[in-house]
């Protein structure tokens, strides 16, 4: 979502800039008295100019539904008194389980990802098969996860990468 945004605010500027520009050149040549740069017939509600303000509208809500669902999004902790509100992000959610997993024998690294709703554990290992792993490194993120004070706890997902598991 970061990216699309990234990628879209500069396109947006670049796009309401020239609008501008070319809404103040239409303005001083109004004013001059030598009509449209464009097409000399054209007003306010001719259909070419309606048709590209409904687009500059809608272009304008769709990216103010994208921006809007880019942000910040956190992890609702149980709230410990009336009026206080604890929650923690998923970057930080992910670093506890991944610590608690890249703790276990056998893991050679991990990387976690994680949501209000499922945490993903991607372990390596390079002595144990994933059938050996799995279940412990499954249960070791149950484990972190159920010490956190979490209304619901997320699902939990491990696959192992393992060479004895390679053909």
């Amino acid at each position: 979502m970061r990216v699309l945004l990234r990628v879209l605010s500069p396109l947006l500027g670049l796009a309401l800039a020239a609008a501008g520009a070319l809404l103040v050149v239409a303005v001083a040549r109004q004013w001059a008295g030598r009509g449209w740069l464009v097409r000399p017939g054209w007003s306010w509600v001719d259909r070419p100019v309606l048709v590209v303000g409904a687009c500059v509208a809608v272009g304008g809500l769709l990216l103010l539904v994208v921006a809007a669902r880019a942000g910040v999004r956190h992890v609702p902790l149980d709230d410990p008194a009336d009026g206080v509100r604890v929650v923690t992000s998923p970057a930080s959610l992910a670093r506890v389980v991944g610590h608690r997993v890249r703790a276990q024998d056998g893991v050679a690294d991990a990387s976690v990802t994680a949501s209000r709703r499922k945490v993903r554990v991607r372990a390596t290992s390079h002595s144990h098969d994933e059938a050996a792993l799995r279940p412990r490194l499954l249960e070791a993120a149950r484990e972190a996860l159920a010490e956190l004070p979490m209304p619901v706890p997320p699902k939990v997902s491990v696959v192992v990468i393992s060479p004895k598991d390679r053909p």
